[in-house]
Parts: structure tokens; sequence; C-alpha cells
């Protein structure tokens, strides 16, 4: 064989072992720029920001067939009228939100809380010290569980630095829980920070790191009355749990070990996933929530100037259209959502 029938061989070969060409993605128009997808039983809910209006946080609901209803959003006071969604759940029908604008003489943000259903979301007025006010932290998540949602942030610690907290809803009122005494609780030697939080049997799994010796991956979960933190493993040197969401009662959590693309399922028991591409990842980078994907559990990423999809124990494959860091996916009737570079994309 001479010297290009061996190169062309060579190039079947490697074809053969690369992921099959992934459809161009649609980008979908909607009313502003999207910043949360959240499923919602056959539907997805995207959250968006309308720069520059009086009202700046909006809502619409995409139905299986593709039309689009706007959902009314009702502010309740000045910061509500200005805030980003930072989360939004639901369950059941219902609607839970977190929001944020940054304001005041320090540029602390100012966090609002919202309720709601198909035919409206509106603002719950809180006490100021409910969010704010001297020990504030920041609001990170929320998390639907068959008891209401949690919201997942923190605050300051009775020991050291900030805890990992938990905000707990009844009525219209929002009320922190004490961390004191719970494996939530910052001390000398192991502060624990938030990233993501979803809801994972009758409770909720918080994925984060503590800085104890090193920079290490923890998750938090809580069982009825009980929180417990495991350190995940094979965590290099240093690593962060930086996005988590739960299948039934089978988790997947995205993070880097020393700047690169990690990840960790749990089934029974964490461990971290083999296999993956080596794609740069900072503690600073935004991860997107894991998605499942023709029902296998998946990460869709930015790497350099693309847009992957990373199926776990299987291939990678760009996602054709996207463009730029990818903040937030969601799956709804088989469809793959992806919002990057502020715009929203499906497959």
């Amino acid at each position: 064989m001479g010297t290009a029938g061996r190169l062309l061989l060579a190039a079947l070969l490697l074809a053969g072992c690369s992921a099959p060409a992934q459809p161009a993605m649609a980008e979908v128009r909607v009313p502003g720029i999207p910043v949360t997808l959240t499923a919602d039983n056959g539907s997805l809910l995207v959250g968006l920001r309308r720069e520059g209006q009086s009202l700046v946080p909006a809502l619409v609901r995409r139905a299986a067939d593709g039309t689009t209803t706007e959902i009314p959003v009702r502010a309740a006071s000045p910061y509500g009228l200005l805030a980003t969604w930072q989360s939004i759940t639901a369950r059941d029908g219902r609607y839970v939100a977190v929001g944020g604008e940054r304001g005041g003489a320090h540029g602390n943000v100012r966090w609002s809380v919202w309720a709601g259903t198909a035919d409206g979301m509106a603002e719950q007025p809180q006490a100021f010290s409910t969010f704010g006010g001297w020990g504030a932290g920041d609001q990170v998540d929320a998390a639907a569980t068959p008891a209401g949602t949690v919201l997942v942030g923190s605050w300051e610690s009775a020991q050291v630095g900030l805890d990992v907290a938990v905000w707990t809803g009844q009525g219209d009122t929002w009320t922190r829980q004490s961390s004191a005494g719970t494996t939530l609780e910052s001390k000398p030697g192991a502060l624990g920070f938030a990233t993501a939080a979803t809801g994972l049997d009758q409770g909720v799994l918080i994925a984060g790191w503590r800085l104890a010796d090193r920079i290490e991956p923890v998750v938090w979960r809580s069982t009825p009355g009980v929180w417990s933190v495991t350190t995940l493993p094979d965590a290099g040197s240093s690593a962060t749990a930086m996005a988590v969401r739960c299948w039934g009662r089978n988790c997947l959590v995205a993070g880097q070990v020393d700047g690169k693309l990690a990840a960790w399922r749990f089934d029974g028991g964490w461990a971290r996933v083999g296999g993956l591409p080596e794609i740069q990842i900072s503690d600073k980078d935004h991860l997107a929530a894991p998605v499942e994907v023709d029902g296998g559990p998946a990460l869709v990423v930015t790497n350099g100037g693309r847009v992957e999809l990373v199926r776990i124990g299987g291939s990678t494959t760009e996602l054709r259209g996207p463009s730029g860091p990818v903040t937030a996916t969601a799956v709804v009737s088989g469809k793959l959502f992806v919002v990057a570079g502020g715009r929203l994309w499906v497959n």
C-alpha cells in the first residue's frame, strides 16, 4: 500500500472513532435576555432580563409545541423591579424564585423572593433582615422538595467566616434556619461554600467546596432533621463542586479538579467519573447544571470557542450554533435547551 493509501486508511479509522455529527441547534427568540431555564411538566420556564425596562425581570412559558406564553410578573419593591433571576423552581404547578440586584451604600446584592403559578408571579416582600443587614451573605440557588422550596445561600457564622445557610417558607414569610451545630456550620480549619443545590428524595443536596488543608469538593445532604457532608473522592490537590442535578435517586455533580473538568456520580455512593475530555475549568468559571440526554447524564460546557455536549461514559460532540459561556441548561420533552452567550438554543 502506498503512502496515499495508508493516509486514507488512517483518516477512515479516525473518522470511525469520532462521535456522530450533531445537528445544528436552532435559536429560540424570546422577549428579553434569557437567564434561567426550568423544566415544568412538559413545558419550559425561561427567566428573562429586560434591560432598560421599568420592570426588568420577566418570565415566559414555552409549551411542547413551541408556543410561548408570557407569565405576568409583579414586583413589590424598588429592587424587585430591577432584579435578575438567580434561580426558579417548579413543582406541582407552583413556582418559587429568588432574584437580586446590587444597590445601597455598600453595593451589596438586595435579594428578593417570588412565588406564583402559570397565571402570575409576585414578589413576596420580606423584612430587611431576612436576606440583608449585618452578617448577610448571598443567595446561591433554590431547590424544590416535597415539603416546599428551600433557598440556599450563606450567612455569617458564629465561629468563623460564613456558614452555608438555608431558608424555608411559611406562607409569604421566609425564615433562615440556624446552621449552628450542623455540618453547614463553618469551623476554624473548615470553611464551607455552597455553589448549587437541587432536591433529592425528601430533602436537599447542596454542592460546593470547603477550605481545609486544601480546597476540596463537598456535598451537603439533608434528610428529615439532619444534615450530613461528604467529601467527593479522587479530588487531586485542589477541586470544587460547581453544579448539581438529580434524576430520582441518581445525581451528577460537575466541577473542576486541578483546573480540568470533573464530575462525580451518585448511585447510593459517590464516585468520580473517568474518561472526561481535558477541558480547562477554573474555580471562577460557571458550570450549568447537568442534563439527561437520551437516557444518560451529560454536561454542556464551553471549550475554547466551542459549546460541547459531554456524555458521561460516552462521546463528546460540538453543539453547532451556540457560542459563549454556557449559563443554563434544561431538557424538556426530549429537547435540549441551552443558554449560551445570552441567547437561547434548542436542538
